[in-house]
């Protein structure tokens, strides 16, 4: 079986990793990752069974090589093959939503943006209803498509992980120096792309509201990313006189080490589809501060980590104040996340779903 995988680009991120754990695992098939350049394609140059294209997704490009199968992993893609309502293609269309992008437009409340959702929700409900079959990586996602969307062709099947790649990771031992760390610290990490999605701008008004707690514990933040908002976040931390507290890292490739050598892992996005970055903290046994959304809370709660209420400034603000007083059992949520992603996220789990999916969507 032939599969041609389709992807924005193939720059650092979730949904690439997602990918790269897809045709790593399923050695048997044979894969064409098709997307824009990036950072991350030449990952795949050890794998026998994968050939890479970085020229982009259109459609023709695509389709030159009859694959028996096509499975994207993004919207635009996904746009780009049903632009044309006339389209029609021999070759089964399996399209992964990591998230909806429609809940962008629950951020803030207002009538510009009320109407900004309803076109969403009309392109993404025809895109939907397209594609032969629709996976969700969240239950929350799977649930809104078949409710919302009234589609019926969308299955549930969760992001895995494999914890073997993570089970030898070490502290990154020059991070304070450097980062400029002083050598007795608490440190808190973020890994996301900086966008609005992420997040970024609620974490460092949380920061600002705290700062001279914060000075007096001595915490710092490292933010690991790219984005188009590193930028603004950088001035904003500037403005709010917390330049002092936050460091900058940009694109890391030894992230893991980076999440081992903090004590707390912090993801306050305003929605998510099922963050890895929030699996890979699980089985680095790293406690959780997250904001109570989409995402988030199918995987905390019951004493797995921390949420605040999404947006809430002064509410995460209070729980990183909690935090660093002692007031929540860390190493008894980070053992209990760290059991509940091993027992429910794993990648052979994953794996299995999505050969299956494969198998019926094209008839065996």
């Amino acid at each position: 079986m032939l599969v041609h995988i389709v992807t924005d680009n193939f720059s650092t991120g979730g949904g690439i990793e997602h990918i790269f754990q897809i045709v790593k695992g399923l050695p048997e098939l044979d894969f064409k990752i098709f997307a824009g350049a990036g950072d991350m394609l030449a990952k795949f140059s050890g794998l026998a069974n994968v050939e890479t294209c970085s020229r982009g997704y259109s459609p023709a490009l695509v389709l030159k090589t009859k694959p028996d199968l096509i499975h994207i992993h993004h919207l635009r893609p996904l746009l780009a093959f049903y632009r044309n309502p006339l389209a029609r293609y021999e070759v089964p269309v399996i399209y992964t939503a990591h998230g909806l992008h429609i809940h962008k437009y629950e951020f803030p409340c207002s009538v510009l943006n009320r109407l900004k959702y309803k076109l969403r929700f009309v392109l993404e409900k025809y895109l939907f209803v397209r594609a032969d079959q629709v996976i969700a990586v969240s239950k929350a996602d799977r649930d809104f498509i078949r409710n919302r969307y009234k589609l019926n062709h969308v299955r549930y099947i969760a992001n895995g992980i494999d914890p073997s790649r993570l089970e030898e990771v070490q502290s990154q031992r020059k991070i304070g120096d450097e980062f400029q760390l002083p050598a007795k610290r608490i440190l808190f990490i973020t890994v996301a792309r900086f966008n609005f999605q992420k997040g970024y701008d609620v974490l460092i008004r949380a920061i600002a509201l705290i700062r001279d707690f914060l000075k007096e514990k001595n915490a710092k933040f490292l933010l690991v990313g790219d984005g188009e908002t590193l930028p603004e976040m950088k001035k904003m931390s500037e403005q709010l006189q917390v330049a002092d507290l936050v460091r900058f890292s940009g694109t890391r490739t030894d992230v893991y080490s980076l999440m081992k050598s903090a004590d707390v892992l912090i993801l306050p996005s305003r929605w998510e589809g099922l963050p890895i970055v929030l699996l890979e903290a699980g089985l680095l046994k790293i406690p959780v501060i997250a904001s109570d959304t989409y995402g988030n809370n199918e995987l905390l709660g019951q004493a797995r980590g921390v949420m605040f209420e999404n947006e809430n400034v002064r509410d995460l603000a209070e729980k990183i104040k909690r935090t660093l007083n002692g007031e929540y059992k860390l190493a008894y949520h980070a053992d209990n996340f760290y059991h509940f992603v091993n027992n429910n996220y794993s990648v052979t789990k994953m794996l299995a779903g999505l050969h299956d999916t494969y198998a019926s969507t094209l008839g065996g």
